[in-house]
């Protein structure tokens, strides 16, 4: 339906592949990964704004768990199409977006991930009601097999580490990532957020493996959790785990934040990755020391906008 609006905006939608740092991919692949994410929207009559006869057309979804979760209404914006546009054009485009998305859809609020290099949708947006409540950097490393470390006793946690890292999520929480940022959610809501997503990893539906200190005298109060990206992998042709959410308390696991890491880099190691990477908050200077001590590179940059209903 939109095929006409992707090959104008192919050098952008590359970026918008989360191994777009991974140089021996051909962009073909990077965009089948995208493609994958773009065709059920062609397909869902309600899943798509256009504005002009297709002059602009904005592709969304609506997040049941989250609408569920926080009691708002909550829609994530995946792209946004144009064959040629000028700022002029986009700026009216995404106005018309807002008041379809609170007058038709009754969305509570919506927000993108969006890269740095399509600065003009970045730009229209900003310009439109949408806020910055995060920057993220992708950080990535794939000299795995000489990797050498100290090692230490780390395990898989089970069901009964729950309730303590749960606790340990909430607590250590991140004042700069998009929940805790944006003035949407309270600290309460959102601390309740990650303890939930935590328990879900660990549970096998947000993640394939968690890792906890298994030292004597060393409480589970420290976890790092790891997703092996099996379906963009076979597509990619490279094993690409992503390191998704970690966690250390400040007061009793001081210094496992790293220790995790080394034995998160042995495991993919282990396993034959090719790639392991995440992306975190650019404010977070604990994970970028961590990175830097393995010499890991920055791969990416990402933005996160906001926009909610003025009601």
């Amino acid at each position: 339906m939109f095929n006409n609006l992707i090959a104008p905006r192919e050098k952008s939608l590359f970026f918008y592949s989360p191994y777009n740092f991974i140089r021996e991919v051909e962009s073909s692949k990077q965009l089948k990964i995208v493609s994958k994410r773009l065709v059920p929207y062609f397909e869902k009559k309600d899943s798509y704004f256009q504005f002009e006869s297709n002059a602009v057309v904005f592709l969304l979804k609506h997040l049941s768990w989250d609408t569920h979760f926080f009691h708002k209404n909550i829609f994530k914006l995946e792209f946004v199409l144009f064959e040629e546009s000028d700022f002029k054009t986009l700026s009216k485009a995404v106005s018309a977006f807002r008041k379809f998305l609170f007058a038709e859809l009754k969305a509570d609020n919506c927000f993108i991930e969006i890269p740095s290099e399509d600065i003009q949708v970045i730009q229209a947006l900003s310009a439109n009601g949408f806020h910055l409540t995060e920057t993220r950097l992708t950080f990535f490393k794939n000299d795995l097999h000489t990797f050498e470390n100290e090692r230490f006793l780390v395990r898989k946690a089970f069901d009964e580490d729950i309730i303590p890292l749960r606790n340990t999520a909430s607590k250590m929480r991140n004042n700069f990532d998009r929940f805790h940022a944006d003035p949407l959610f309270t600290q309460e809501i959102a601390d309740d957020f990650l303890a939930k997503y935590t328990e879900e990893s660990i549970k096998g539906t947000m993640a394939d493996l968690v890792l906890v200190p298994d030292e004597p005298g060393i409480p589970v109060d420290a976890f790092m959790t790891l997703s092996y990206n099996n379906a963009d992998s076979e597509i990619l042709g490279l094993k690409i785990p992503k390191m998704v959410l970690t966690a250390v308390s400040s007061e009793t696991c001081k210094g496992w934040y790293f220790k995790l890491m080394s034995e998160m880099l042995y495991h993919v190691k282990e396993i034959g990755a090719d790639y392991f990477f995440t992306t975190t908050q650019s404010t977070n200077r604990a994970v970028f020391k961590g990175w830097n001590k393995v010499n890991g590179m920055v791969g990416g940059t990402t933005h996160i906008l906001s926009c909610s209903s003025p009601d």
